[in-house]
C-alpha cells in the first residue's frame, strides 16, 4: 500500500500509531485475502475516526471510486451517507455489541443516490481493543425501487377492497336492509287482516317475524363492520368506543379502551387503516387466543400515532409470528396488518408470549384536526 494522508496524521486517544496501524491493515488484508477482492458487497475499513484505510473492487464497482483516490478519506462524508441516528450513538453500539446494520441512503462518485444494506463490524485487535471498523456495504437501490412499487400496487388493491366493503356495506344496508323491514311490515299486516287464526299459525307468524329481527340485526351489523358510517362521521376516536363495545358483546370478550380525551381527527386514510388493524387484531384475538380479556389503546406523541392491541391468551408461536404461515388464518391475518402498515408508512412489533400477545403499530401523522376550529 502507498503512503497515505491517513497513516501520517496524528493518533487519537486509544488508536494506534501510524506505522502500526499500516502494520494492521496489511495483516488485515493479508488475512482475508480473496475474499477482499472476489466479494460482490463493498468492503471499507476505516480507522477510529472514520479514515478509509481500504477499499476493495467492490466498493469501486458500487460508489465508483478507486481505493487510490479514497484511501485516507473520510468514508461517510465521500459517500454523504445518511444515518438514522448520531454516529457518536452507533459507535456506541459497535463497543457494547460489537455489530450493527441499517439501510442507508448514500451517494456514488457521479451523484447518484443509492441504497445500501450497510453492515458495520468493530475492527479490534489481538487485545480486543477497537482500533477501527468494517463497513460491508450491498446495493440493493434496484430491490428498493421495486419494493416500492409493489407496494404501490399493493395500496390501490387495498383501496380498490376498501371501496367494494364501503359499497357492499351500504348496498346490504340499503337494499337487503330494506327489503326485510318491508317483510316484517307486510307480516305483521297480514296478521292483523287474518284475524283469529290456528294457535300454531300464530306461532310461525311470530316465529318469522323473530328471524326477520334477527337477520335484520345481522345485516346492520354486517354491514357496520364492512364500513362503519360513523368513522367517517365521528372520526377514530368516536366510531372506536362503539365497535369495541359491539365486539364485546358479540364475543364475550371483556376488552378495556384507552384513548386520548381530545385527539381530533386523523388523514381519511389512516384513521381506515388503523381501523381495519383493529379488527384484524380483535378478530384474531377472538378466533385464536383463548383470552377472556384484551386492551386496546390509542395515543398521539411526537407527531406519531400508536395502536397497541394486547390480549391475556395462549399467544403465538415464533413461526405464526414471524413467518406469515400463509396456511393459517392467523398468519393471512398478520400479513394483511403488515401489508397495510407498510403501505401507510408505519412500523409494526409483534411480542407473544405464554403471558398473551401484544401487537403495536406505529405511524407518523401531522398533527389531528379539530373540525370547527
Amino acid at each position: 500500500m502507498s503512503a497515505s494522508p491517513v497513516f501520517d496524521q496524528p493518533t487519537s486517544p486509544g488508536s494506534l500509531a501510524p506505522k502500526e496501524l499500516r502494520e494492521a491493515v496489511e495483516e488485515w488484508k493479508g488475512g482475508v485475502g480473496q475474499i477482499f477482492l472476489s466479494s460482490r458487497d463493498a468492503i471499507t475499513l476505516v480507522d477510529l475516526a472514520g479514515y478509509i484505510l481500504a477499499w476493495n473492487p467492490a466498493g469501486e464497482r458500487i460508489y465508483g471510486w478507486k481505493e487510490t483516490e479514497v484511501i485516507g478519506k473520510p468514508f461517510l462524508e465521500l459517500v454523504k451517507a445518511e444515518l438514522p441516528r448520531p454516529l457518536a450513538q452507533i459507535e456506541n453500539i459497535l463497543r457494547r455489541e460489537g455489530y450493527w446494520e441499517y439501510e442507508l441512503k448514500a451517494t456514488a462518485r457521479q451523484g447518484a443516490q443509492i441504497i445500501v444494506a450497510s453492515r458495520w463490524t468493530a475492527w479490534r485487535n489481538e487485545a480486543g481493543t477497537p482500533i477501527g471498523r468494517l463497513h460491508l456495504d450491498t446495493e440493493v437501490t434496484k430491490l428498493k425501487r421495486i419494493e416500492n412499487q409493489m407496494r404501490v400496487v399493493s395500496g390501490h388493491l387495498l383501496n380498490l377492497r376498501d371501496e367494494e366493503r364501503r359499497k357492499l356495506g351500504r348496498d346490504l344496508h340499503d337494499s337487503a336492509g330494506q327489503l326485510l323491514s318491508m317483510a316484517k311490515l307486510n307480516l305483521s299486516l297480514a296478521e292483523e287482516h287474518l284475524g283469529s287464526i290456528h294457535p300454531r299459525a300464530a306461532a310461525y307468524i311470530e316465529e318469522c317475524s323473530k328471524l326477520i329481527d334477527q337477520a335484520l340485526s345481522e345485516v346492520r351489523t354486517i354491514s357496520y363492520l364492512l364500513h362503519p358510517p360513523l368513522l367517517e362521521e365521528l372520526g377514530l376516536t368516536g366510531v372506536l368506543p362503539w365497535y369495541i363495545s359491539g365486539f364485546a358483546e358479540r364475543s364475550r370478550i371483556k376488552v378495556s379502551l384507552d384513548l386520548p380525551k381530545e385527539m381530533g381527527r386523523l388523514p381519511k386514510e389512516l384513521e381506515l387503516g388503523l381501523f381495519r388493524i383493529l379488527q384484524e387484531c380483535l378478530t384474531n384475538v377472538h378466533r385464536h387466543s383463548n383470552s377472556s380479556t384484551a386492551s386496546v389503546s390509542l395515543s398521539f406523541a411526537n407527531k406519531q400515532v400508536r395502536l397497541k392491541i394486547e390480549d391475556q391468551g395462549k399467544g403465538m408461536t415464533a413461526t405464526k409470528t414471524e413467518s406469515g404461515d400463509q396456511g393459517r388464518t392467523q398468519g393471512v391475518g398478520l400479513n394483511g396488518i403488515r401489508e397495510r402498515v407498510t403501505n401507510l408508512g408505519g412500523h409494526m412489533q409483534i411480542r407473544s408470549g405464554d403471558w398473551g400477545t401484544a401487537v403495536e403499530v406505529v405511524f407518523p401523522s401531522a398533527e389531528p384536526t379539530f373540525e370547527g376550529l
